[in-house]
C-alpha cells in the first residue's frame, strides 16, 4: 500500500510519461507500458523496457488490453484509432527463453489456430475497406529464426503432423529474392497480366515459391491448415470463380486437434505442438466434422488418381505426336491412336479454357465436376449431406470407367512407340 517502492523506468525516454501499464495473466514477466508517444513491453518483469511500435506510428497509448484467448494486446489511441498486436504466445515465449541463441535456429510454438469462414485478410485490395486494419491470415501462423548468416546453402524445411505423428505437408524453404519497391511494383503488374496466360500448375509453383522465401533472422510461415494439393492437369487453366465455388486441387482442411510443426535447419531439428479449434459460434461435433473429412479425403484421392491418369495419357499423345515429327510414325500409323487419347482426354478434363470466365463457352468436365464437389463439402463445417455422398458415387463410377478407356488408348499407343 504504497510503504515500498523501486524505479522500473529502465529502457524508457526520461521524457515521455505513462498512461497506463497492464500485465499479462498469461506471464507475470510480460508487462505492456503505453505512454505519451508510443507502447513498449517489458520481457523481465518491469526491469527493463523496449519499444513495441513495429508498424504504430507516434500516437498517445491511453489505455490496454489483453485478449489471452484471441492472443492479442489491443491499444487505444488518442484519435489514432483502435490498434490490434496478434500472436501474442510469441512474446511470452521470449519471456520464458529470453535467451534464444543468436547464432542458431529457433522455433516458436504457433497460437492456436481457428477453423472458422468469419477472417481472414481481404482476397484483393479493392475489397479492404478504407482506413481498416487487416484481419489475421487464415491458418496457423508459425514465427522461426534462422541465423543472420543465412544465405540459402543450409537446407532448411518446415514440417507439419497431425497427433499421430503422420506427416501432413513438408515445405522446403529457400533464401527469398530481395526486390526494391520498384521491382515489387513491376512482379506484382506482371503476375496481373499473366494470370491467365500460365496454367495452374504452374500459379501453383509460383505462389509456393513464394510462400517458402525465408530471410536470415525471424520468419514467418503461414499454413493453410490443408493437406497437400492433388495433382493437376498439366496444361489445364482453372478459370475464375466470380462468386462461386473454386475449381481447386487445395486438399482438404485438418479436423480440430494437436499438431506439430517441426523445423530441420541443417540437420538442427526442433519441434513445438500447438493447437487447432473449430469457431467456438459453431455448434458442429466431432462425428460430423471427421465424416465430412473423410468425404473430402475419398474426393481428393479420386481427383488426384484421375489427374494423374489424364497426365499419362497426355505424355503419350505428346510422345507419338514427336514420333511423327520426327518420322518415326507416318499420320496414318499414329493418327487413330492420337485421335483417341484426344477422344478421352476432352471427355474428362476442359482443355480450352483461356481466359477468367472460359467455362461459359466451355462446360466444365469430370475433372472439375469432382472439384466443385469438394469445395461443395468444404463450404461449411457441418456433415456431408446424402446428396453429396449420392454424387460422390455417381462420378466416382464414371471416373472408374474413364479412367480404363485411359488406360486403353495409352497401351495402344504405347504398342506404337516401342517399335
Amino acid at each position: 500500500y504504497g510503504k515500498h517502492w523501486k524505479t522500473i523506468t529502465n529502457g524508457l525516454p526520461a521524457d515521455d510519461y505513462a498512461f497506463t501499464i497492464r500485465q499479462d495473466p498469461g506471464d507475470p514477466n510480460l508487462l505492456f507500458l503505453g505512454t505519451k508517444s508510443t507502447v513498449y513491453v517489458s520481457l523481465d518483469g518491469a526491469a527493463t523496457w523496449q519499444q513495441l511500435a513495429l508498424n504504430l506510428p507516434a500516437v498517445q497509448v491511453r489505455d490496454i488490453q489483453i485478449n489471452s484467448r484471441q492472443g492479442a494486446v489491443v491499444i487505444a489511441t488518442h484519435g489514432r484509432a483502435f490498434w490490434v498486436l496478434d500472436n501474442l504466445t510469441v512474446l511470452e515465449q521470449l519471456a520464458k527463453h529470453p535467451t534464444v541463441a543468436a547464432d542458431g535456429a529457433h522455433l516458436f510454438a504457433p497460437q492456436q489456430a481457428w477453423l472458422t469462414d468469419s477472417y481472414g485478410k481481404p482476397s484483393s485490395e479493392e475489397h479492404k475497406p478504407v482506413a481498416a486494419g487487416d484481419n489475421p491470415p487464415f491458418g496457423a501462423t508459425v514465427f522461426f529464426r534462422v541465423p543472420p548468416g543465412y544465405d540459402g546453402k543450409t537446407p532448411a524445411t518446415l514440417e507439419f503432423r497431425n497427433s499421430l505423428g503422420q506427416v501432413i505437408r513438408t515445405f522446403n524453404l529457400h533464401l527469398k529474392k530481395k526486390q526494391t519497391d520498384e521491382e515489387k511494383k513491376q512482379e506484382k503488374a506482371r503476375k496481373e497480366a499473366e494470370e491467365y496466360i500460365k496454367t495452374t500448375v504452374e500459379l501453383r509453383a509460383e505462389a509456393e515459391k513464394e510462400a517458402t522465401g525465408i530471410e536470415p533472422g525471424m520468419n514467418t510461415f503461414q499454413w493453410n491448415l490443408r493437406y497437400p494439393d492433388a495433382t493437376e492437369v498439366n496444361g489445364f487453366r482453372a478459370p475464375e470463380a466470380a462468386g462461386g465455388l473454386d475449381n481447386s486441387v487445395e486438399g482438404p482442411q485438418v479436423v480440430p486437434g494437436t499438431y506439430t510443426v517441426a523445423l530441420d535447419y541443417g540437420g538442427q531439428k526442433s519441434q513445438q505442438n500447438f493447437t487447432v479449434a473449430l469457431d467456438p459460434r459453431i455448434n458442429t461435433g466431432s462425428q460430423a466434422l471427421d465424416e465430412r473429412f473423410a468425404l473430402q479425403m475419398q474426393i481428393h484421392r479420386t481427383l488426384d488418381h484421375l489427374n494423374k491418369t489424364i497426365n499419362r495419357a497426355i505424355a503419350a499423345r505428346d510422345e507419338l505426336r514427336k514420333a511423327v515429327a520426327a518420322h518415326r510414325l507416318t499420320e496414318a500409323q499414329a493418327g487413330p491412336a492420337i485421335k483417341g487419347l484426344d477422344s478421352e482426354i476432352n471427355h474428362l478434363v476442359q482443355m480450352n479454357i483461356q481466359s477468367s470466365e472460359g467455362d461459359l463457352l466451355h462446360p466444365p468436365k469430370l475433372r472439375s465436376h469432382l472439384a466443385y464437389l469438394a469445395g461443395d463439402v468444404g463450404l461449411a463445417y457441418v456433415a456431408p449431406t446424402r446428396a453429396m455422398h449420392g454424387v460422390f458415387e455417381q462420378l466416382s463410377q464414371e471416373v472408374k470407367e474413364g479412367e480404363q478407356k485411359l488406360e486403353a488408348a495409352i497401351t495402344e499407343a504405347g504398342k506404337l512407340t516401342a517399335h
